[in-house]
């Protein structure tokens, strides 16, 4: 696997040199990747893109959009008139009750390739966000007797949330899913489980700043956003975070100098690697692999396979990004100090 440690990426440039993508009824689909889907935009790698994304609540409610709002107390005129026009489009059998935008196409991307998404700016589209959870929801599906809905607003400086009993919630953005379509092979594919082409990872760490890489499947990548966050615990485990529509900007690189099996990322600090599966003792398997691997290639070799598992025992954190939706995802803490360490 040619998957030496991802390299240092350019300077980024700002989000006023974005190509904007709006979420529109044209746009977006309800939860699932199709790999037969025209793309929505296409542009050459390198292109930096800002996506007007919606974040999925109270687009199916039944009452609409701006009743479903104004009942938790949110003016009219903060409700995004989008989210009317998407709750018109058909959903199809099996898909999940996301809203996502896409597809993306990135010229010159094959399967084998990997696509490099530069994560730049997550900001709000709105000044509010929801949890929301009841009876059945979450892993703890029998702690609550009645639905238990939440709207959370941020403070004007913009950076936290007020959750009330004196508490504050940092404002951390991040777009739950972002992926690729999937290979023909897979099927339907919905976008409820996080598999090898990303999707509903719900990986808290992927804040402006980082990096996802995601192997891809077809011509093009096809790549999809949605599922934005204003704050998330790792796990997500009352089965929502602060579910906020966002803008997402990222630049989108095709590397044909890499190939990866499964989604890996990477921050100042941390390369992450990761595991996933509906076993969470499989997923965390895969992830202790991963980083295993990745060790190994990133020192070309200096680490040996059991210098690396010991590394992984004593200096890696394992982490349950995501526990609530089918597939879980374990992530594995990689300090890049482990490999630009010599002695």
């Amino acid at each position: 696997m040619r998957s030496a440690e991802p390299s240092v990426t350019p300077p980024q440039p700002s989000a006023t040199d974005a190509v904007v993508l709006p979420t529109t009824r044209d746009t977006a689909i309800w939860g699932y990747f199709p790999t037969d889907r025209a793309p929505v935009l296409s542009v050459d790698s390198g292109t930096v893109v800002t996506v007007d994304a919606v974040n999925q609540f109270g687009v199916p409610s039944p009452e609409g959009p701006v009743a479903y709002f104004e009942r938790l107390g949110v003016p009219a005129g903060e409700v995004l008139p989008e989210l009317a026009e998407i709750a018109k489009n058909p959903r199809p059998a099996g898909s999940s009750g996301h809203v996502i935008t896409g597809p993306v196409e990135v010229r010159g991307a094959e399967p084998g390739d990997v696509l490099q998404i530069d994560i730049i700016d997550l900001s709000p589209r709105v000044p509010y966000g929801v949890n929301s959870s009841g009876p059945g929801s979450g892993v703890c599906g029998d702690l609550l007797d009645t639905a238990s809905v939440r709207l959370l607003r941020l403070d004007e400086s913009g950076s936290h949330y007020d959750f009330g009993h004196g508490i504050q919630i940092p404002f951390k953005p991040f777009a739950g899913i972002m992926a690729v379509a999937p290979p023909t092979s897979a099927g339907f594919v919905s976008a409820n489980p996080p598999d090898r082409w990303g999707g509903n990872i719900d990986f808290r760490d992927l804040v402006a700043g980082t990096t996802l890489y995601l192997p891809v499947f077809q011509p093009g990548g096809m790549f999809y956003v949605g599922d934005t966050h204003g704050a998330q615990g790792h796990g997500e485990v009352n089965q929502t975070a602060v579910e906020h529509s966002l803008t997402f900007t990222a630049r989108f690189t095709v590397r044909k100098d890499l190939t990866l099996r499964w989604p890996r990322a990477e921050s100042d600090t941390y390369v992450w690697c990761m595991g996933i599966d509906a076993d969470l003792d499989v997923a965390l398997e895969i992830a202790v692999k991963e980083a295993v691997g990745h060790l190994v290639e990133a020192t070309g070799g200096a680490l040996t396979v059991a210098d690396a598992y010991a590394l992984c025992s004593i200096a890696v954190d394992f982490v349950v990004a995501e526990a609530v939706d089918g597939n879980k995802a374990v992530v594995a803490y990689v300090p890049k100090s482990l490999t630009t360490a010599r002695g």
